[in-house]
């Protein structure tokens, strides 16, 4: 913000998808706040090479507030669906398996968490282990 106060253009480099989109507008929110009138443009590239970088600054554009918006709803799709299911799958195993050498003595504390991103983490994990055996 300190920053921002006086400056007149702010470019934002951030990662060329729909996650660096909805960063960028993360930072512009927080620079907006000491600046309001300050130019934002966002440079697009995609590899860290001088032709890539000379191309970017060369062409810069505005922000793309429906990338960013996309990011944000499937923020809060996996939120809900994550929740959802972990309750769900909670409920329905917590009784269909013995947990007591996974868990402490309290039952009621057994969680099964469920999350899109937790799938494929433990696949990697899994072949990983299965490598090394």
């Amino acid at each position: 913000q300190r920053l921002a106060r006086s400056a007149k253009m702010l470019i934002l480099w951030l990662d060329c998808d729909r996650e660096g989109e909805n960063i960028a507008f993360e930072v512009l929110s927080v620079c907006r706040e000491v600046n309001p009138r300050m130019e934002v443009k966002r440079a697009r590239f995609s590899a860290l090479i001088s032709s890539d970088i000379f191309r970017a600054v060369h062409n810069l554009v505005a922000p793309d507030e429906n990338q960013s918006a996309a990011v944000d709803a499937r923020q809060e799709i996996d939120l809900r669906i994550g929740s959802s299911f972990t309750r769900l799958q909670t409920l329905l195993l917590q009784d269909a398996f013995d947990w007591t050498e996974f868990l402490p003595s309290d039952r009621e504390r057994m969680l099964l968490s469920y999350g899109p991103c937790q799938f494929p983490t433990l696949g990697l994990i899994v072949k990983r282990e299965w490598e090394i055996q």
